[in-house]
């Protein structure tokens, strides 16, 4: 007769979408924190960078920020580094 109302929390949707969510900011984070090392690394290694470098690390995604972090040590310029 009475039915009572699911709160929202409970609903497997919910979870569903809560759990994507969680994620996703996991996978950005991660990739926040390879870019934050790949600058410091990059500052240390060719001092301040310019904009088109911070630009570039900005934009790039998990694969690429990799393959820039494996060359870091070998590359002798940041244009030589950011080429690959």
């Amino acid at each position: 007769m009475f039915q009572t109302l699911t709160p929202l929390q409970e609903t497997r949707a919910y979870r569903e979408i809560f759990a994507e969510g969680e994620i996703e900011g996991k996978i950005e984070g991660k990739i926040e924190g390879k870019a934050e090392s790949l600058k410091r690394l990059l500052d240390r290694r060719f001092g301040t960078l310019p904009g088109w470098a911070e630009e570039r690390l900005a934009k790039a995604d998990s694969d690429q920020l990799d393959q820039w972090l494996d060359g870091v040590l070998d590359a002798g310029s940041l244009e030589q580094l950011f080429t690959c």
